[in-house]
């Protein structure tokens, strides 16, 4: 017991001094979605998780939810993380609920001025990539429908090698959205590309009691600076899509493996990289 005391503190003060921690400013708004992500084309397979958009001035944080708490947990309650990881996995069940969900991306966009930060765990290594924040360019259309109680009002833009649709409120006239659908007139609720591979759907607003924005890491490292986006995708496509990805994540939620990914047309939101493994 003496040694097992010894290595949680041990673990605990490693991962302590790798965290990233940067305040930047109050948030002014809080926005939850979920993210719906076809994973098996063929078979219109598909999982959701809880992702939050957290607003403040002049900067944002997008993030998968219950990563962000996992992760938090695993370095400041290891007993606790365990404790709920076995309540989800309890022995002899076939599929396997990770504790922080399955996405795992970080965007903080304007932390450092003008620019778009990404950050995830590849292959269990943590990389990152550093941009332009660029917006895309959005097509108002005359299209209106009622989201939770407002109106909204359409937006079409071709983005990075999608056909991207949003649905935002003139009425908040914060130009913020899910992921890096931002730019337009108003707050983005819902938003989902042509072929609903990914779609965004908020599912709560919230202007109380929030954590301020800026970076916020808690990973074993720091992570691995790659030197552009289309290196960090090209390395995402050859370690999951050539790696079988598809045929995992069937394996994961107990469905039946799609073993041909050629056929399954599994692609990442943005599509503009080079699309070979070596």
């Amino acid at each position: 017991m003496k040694y097992l005391s010894l290595f949680f503190l041990l673990f605990v003060a490693l991962n302590m001094d790798a965290q990233i921690i940067e305040d930047k400013e109050a948030a002014i708004l809080e926005v939850h979605y979920i993210k719906t992500t076809v994973g098996d084309t063929l078979k219109n397979r598909s999982y959701s998780d809880l992702m939050t958009l957290r607003v403040g001035k002049t900067a944002t944080m997008f993030y998968p939810t219950k990563k962000m708490w996992a992760d938090s947990l695993l370095q400041t309650n290891y007993a606790l993380y365990e404790k709920v990881h076995r309540e989800m996995n309890p022995s002899g069940q076939s599929v396997y609920n990770p504790v922080g969900g399955i996405e795992r991306e970080f965007l903080f966009r304007n932390v450092n001025d003008g620019e778009t930060m990404v950050c995830r765990k590849i292959s269990g290594e943590a990389y990152s990539y550093t941009e332009i924040t660029e917006a895309p360019v959005w097509e108002l259309k005359s299209e209106t429908k009622e989201i939770m109680g407002y109106i909204c009002q359409l937006a079409t833009c071709d983005y990075r090698g999608r056909i991207w649709n949003a649905w935002f409120i003139p009425d908040i006239p914060i130009n913020e959205g899910p992921w890096k659908l931002f730019g337009l007139p108003g707050l983005v609720l819902e938003a989902s590309d042509s072929r609903n591979h990914y779609t965004y759907k908020a599912v709560g607003l919230y202007t109380k009691n929030l954590l301020p924005v800026g970076i916020r890491l808690y990973f074993s490292h720091k992570p691995y600076k790659l030197k552009s986006r289309q290196v960090y995708l090209q390395k995402m496509y050859k370690e999951y899509i050539k790696g079988n990805f598809v045929s995992s994540m069937s394996r994961l939620y107990g469905n039946s493996t799609q073993n041909d990914l050629s056929n399954a047309q599994y692609d990442y939101q943005e599509r503009d990289y080079p699309h070979v493994s070596k």
